[in-house]
């Protein structure tokens, strides 16, 4: 698996399907369609998960033939100020928790910084 991170508009999905070679068809965004080769706005599902008061790393744990092959994507949204929402900031620590999951388990990742990708694994 190959996992990708970085800040909001860094150039993650353009960098992937520069890479990799994504049509459209390839890339699921937001949900955990499995059965596409990249799934993006990871953080964004976490968003979903936790205001459904669902934990969005099981997914991943339930699953893992599931996305072993695959190229996930996700924002990384630790930095900043902390919000004061307790949702937003239930959701910063479950998208924590499953950027810290995906990356030990990737065998590459990649962190994207103004369009320039730095292998970190």
């Amino acid at each position: 698996m190959i996992f990708i991170t970085g800040g909001r508009y860094q150039g993650k999905l353009d960098y992937a399907v520069k890479r990799f070679g994504l049509a459209e068809s390839d890339i699921c965004h937001i949900g955990l369609d499995f059965s596409r080769r990249c799934l993006a706005d990871l953080d964004r599902y976490a968003l979903d998960c936790v205001k459904n008061g669902v934990d969005p790393l099981k997914a991943f744990q339930e699953n893992p033939s599931a996305w072993q092959n695959s190229i996930l994507i996700s924002a990384d949204i630790s930095g900043g100020v902390v919000p004061i929402d307790p949702v937003l900031r239930a959701w910063r620590e479950a998208s924590g928790r499953m950027n810290l999951y995906l990356a030990a388990h990737a065998d590459e990742v990649w962190r994207l910084f103004c369009g320039i990708p730095q292998r970190l694994k």
